[in-house]
């Protein structure tokens, strides 16, 4: 799906043309504005014949000219952004939905707060839920919400990043590829020798997720589980940084585990203090920084831009090699909106510190949102009475239980869970709630909540294959009408239940179709740490 226009076309001149007229205003009249408000730098100059340009297919704006219209009119720079095509959270989930060597930090803001989406409803107020069930059984689509009416009031305790291929001192705690959640609220908590928590720290080489040796002093030890590596003694503050304790983990199970740690980390190193945000080269030092965080060279950069200029159909996001060598070597950032935008998602860059570095103008910028009719998108319509009573009422039942066990919904995933997952067609029926009561001894499935299932894989394998973690765990049905999650075989006409899942201490069989049926394969899982 098309994530922003690649053209602009006549709607968006007349869209314009509309949006200035409601304040009153001409594009001659922003045009002679903006060169009287920056008189000094002619690149803020919003020229004459801008609805002509508009019209062309080659046309690349500059950002100069939409921070000149956002102060102009009073109105927020990310809508205007919206409304020449730019969705920033559309583009920023982009990096989201592509694979990473090492863990980086993911751009967790809501910029269009105003986005109506779809939110949902429990269907029923039975006080308990099922132990397993699709939430499909206890929720449906209600109302559509603006996004602000779901967000926490206040600035958020969490951090989220995406563990790196290489980053393995985790595994198998967290698998690579996972999105997990950090908690900044308790990094400050110091226990004594080793701890089992896992953290989000940060060092030299870049991000890690990994347990810690606490010893005397400021001194402590990153916690390899599993894999050997080199244990290299860090002082915290100055050489290490805790970012937050974890607490949550998107686990995509189908994305195969990694054979060893980075060779960086593998390899008995220096530690190094800590670097600052970059001031002393401005832009350039703040992309070239988020490109060795990333751990990719300058071609790797360039091939993964191609990945995202395929993804959302538009050439002018290619990233050479060359053009990402000089914006590590000018201290002037890209002129053109594409460029910035392609380096946000391409190094994980958050928009807002990506402005600030570049050095624009951006003290008088407005702070009224643009109408929705302008942009293109629904427009938010006032809810009739009996909307109003869903959007009160849905907070009860089944939903409170199933979204009290998360403080905070990830809204900022919402366009790349269907990627992430495999389901282009993501549906409540193919979410699973796993967070009753019972036992599980099954790895993957402690401290699950949530699980997603492809509905279109039914077909289990003849005989195990792999480790007990590489088996698939299958969603199925039994003649009861009670759902449990496991992994099993396809033997003849039988399925085989194999132990330890769900309490199964021996192998259970049941008939296909008359026994229990195969609902689907869990592709991933939501598991508290």
């Amino acid at each position: 799906m098309l994530l922003m226009t690649t053209t602009f076309e006549e709607p968006v001149a007349a869209r314009i043309q509309q949006l200035l007229a409601a304040r009153g205003l001409t594009l001659s009249a922003v045009s002679r504005a903006s060169a009287a408000h920056y008189a000094t730098d002619s690149a803020y100059w919003i020229p004459h014949n801008f609805y002509a340009r508009l019209r062309a297919a080659d046309f690349n704006p500059r950002i100069e000219h939409v921070l000149a219209f956002s102060s102009i009119t009073n109105y927020r720079l990310v809508d205007w952004l919206a409304v020449l095509g730019f969705s920033l959270d559309d583009f920023m989930s982009c990096g989201s939905k592509l694979p990473t060597e090492r863990t980086v930090l993911m751009d967790s803001s809501i910029y269009d707060d105003g986005m109506q989406i779809s939110w949902i409803r429990s269907k029923t107020s039975t006080p308990t839920l099922p132990s397993i069930a699709p939430l499909g059984q206890f929720l449906e689509l209600g109302t559509s919400r603006p996004i602000r009416s779901l967000m926490p009031r206040g600035p958020s305790p969490f951090l989220y990043a995406k563990v790196g291929r290489q980053d393995a001192l985790a595994f198998p705690d967290l698998l690579p590829g996972s999105i997990v959640r950090a908690d900044m609220r308790l990094r400050n908590k110091r226990p004594n020798g080793d701890s089992q928590t896992l953290y989000l720290v940060e060092h030299s080489h870049g991000l890690t997720c990994c347990r810690l040796h606490f010893a005397k002093g400021n001194s402590l030890t990153l916690r390899s589980t599993e894999l050997p590596f080199a244990e290299v003694a860090l002082q915290l503050g100055s050489e290490v940084r805790i970012l937050g304790t974890l607490d949550l983990e998107f686990r995509f199970v189908a994305i195969a585990p990694p054979a060893a740690v980075h060779r960086d980390l593998a390899r008995f190193w220096d530690p190094e203090p800590l670097s600052t945000f970059p001031v002393k080269r401005g832009y350039a030092e703040f992309v070239a920084r988020g490109r060795k965080q990333m751990g990719l060279s300058l071609r790797q950069a360039s091939a993964r831009s191609r990945r995202i200029a395929d993804m959302l159909r538009d050439e002018r996001l290619f990233c050479a090699t060359s053009a990402l060598a000089s914006y590590e070597r000018n201290l002037a950032p890209p002129r053109h909106i594409f460029k910035m935008l392609a380096l946000c998602a391409l190094y994980s860059l958050p928009f807002r510190q990506m402005i600030r570095a570049a050095g624009w103008n951006v003290d008088n910028l407005g702070r009224d949102p643009i109408p929705r009719s302008f942009l293109g998108r629904h427009s938010g319509l006032p809810q009739s009475p009996q909307s109003q009573r869903d959007i009160e009422t849905d907070g009860a039942g089944h939903l409170e239980g199933v979204f009290r066990e998360f403080e905070e919904v990830p809204l900022f995933l919402r366009n790349s869970l269907p990627t992430l997952l495999g389901l282009p067609d993501l549906a409540l029926r193919d979410i699973v709630w796993l967070g009753g009561s019972r036992r599980t001894f099954h790895p993957d499935l402690a401290g699950a909540v949530l699980g997603a299932v492809d509905g279109k894989d039914r077909t289990p394998p003849p005989i195990p294959q792999g480790s007990l973690r590489e088996q698939p765990l299958y969603l199925l049905l039994r003649r009861d009408g009670s759902y449990l999650c496991a992994r099993c075989t396809l033997q003849d006409r039988w399925l085989v239940v194999h132990p330890f899942a769900d309490g199964f201490d021996r192998p259970v069989r049941f008939r296909v179709g008359a026994d229990a049926e195969v609902i689907g394969r869990v592709v991933a899982l939501l598991r508290r740490l």
